[in-house]
């Protein structure tokens, strides 16, 4: 298994639309093989900054869906409301296989 986290910076006033593009995204996400769960956090801080924390089976089933053309359209209709490109990063427990 592995814990993937998404970290993005939402523009200011369009948090809204940001929000509905993110449940989109992960609503696409929950029907592809090796999702086992998400969530999706804002800073309590700064609530322009957006973390998406998912499990995968496996870092292959994750590579699949950064190359789905589900997940590419709807990372390119999101690209436009953030301030920055996304910032993904994948973990794995120690010990642990990936």
């Amino acid at each position: 298994m592995i814990k993937v986290i998404v970290r993005r910076q939402i523009r200011e006033g369009i948090e809204v639309k940001a929000e509905e593009a993110l449940k989109d995204l992960r609503a696409a996400a929950l029907h592809q093989p090796g999702y086992v769960t998400g969530e999706t956090w804002v800073d309590t801080a700064d609530p322009h900054t957006v973390l998406t924390i998912s499990t995968w089976a496996s870092l292959g089933h994750l590579k699949a869906w950064l190359e789905n053309e589900q997940r590419i359209e709807r990372t390119d209709l999101l690209r436009p409301l953030l301030q920055t490109e996304e910032q993904i990063s994948t973990y794995h427990v120690v010990g642990g296989e990936t």
